[in-house]
């Protein structure tokens, strides 16, 4: 398992995550959207790079929530693993909400928490990411990291 010392972890989104999350936000009655996260981490350094966020083209979407197509979302992280050459991994999920400065909802943090227990991962953290709808994309987006016990 690799393993990322919590009070040390760090994170940071490439563009081509940035331009999706600012692609796919709520702005205008548009339902949820979301999907994965994978990218490479640092041991040394204790740090994750965030290199693209996949969409669940196929995920069941309202205005207020968004189950992500779990199959289509294992396809897409199989591919991008063996284009990466097995350096990038899951990193966790992320979805849209439509205000500009998303809060985790109830629904949301249920969701998590089935997530860390049901997951099988080879890390011992998982992010969630909520992108929100305010022009600034720096400001609107929640991300939240879960470490296994």
């Amino acid at each position: 398992m690799i393993k990322l010392d919590k009070d040390k972890f760090k994170y940071i989104f490439d563009q081509p995550v940035l331009d999706t999350f600012k692609e796919y936000q709520q702005k205008n009655g548009e339902y949820e959207i979301g999907g994965i996260l994978v990218g490479e981490i640092y041991l040394e350094h204790n740090t994750v790079i965030v290199k693209k966020a996949i969409v669940s083209k196929n995920a069941k979407r309202t205005f207020m929530g968004v189950n992500i197509d779990k199959k289509e979302m294992q396809d897409a992280l199989d591919q991008e693993r063996l284009k990466s050459d097995y350096k990038w991994y899951y990193l966790g999920d992320w979805h849209t909400h439509p205000e500009p400065f998303p809060k985790s909802s109830f629904i949301d943090k249920f969701s998590y928490k089935g997530t860390v227990k049901k997951a099988v991962l080879v890390t011992n953290f998982i992010m969630f990411v909520i992108v929100g709808n305010d022009n600034d994309l720096s400001k609107t987006i929640l991300t939240e990291i879960y470490f296994k016990k």
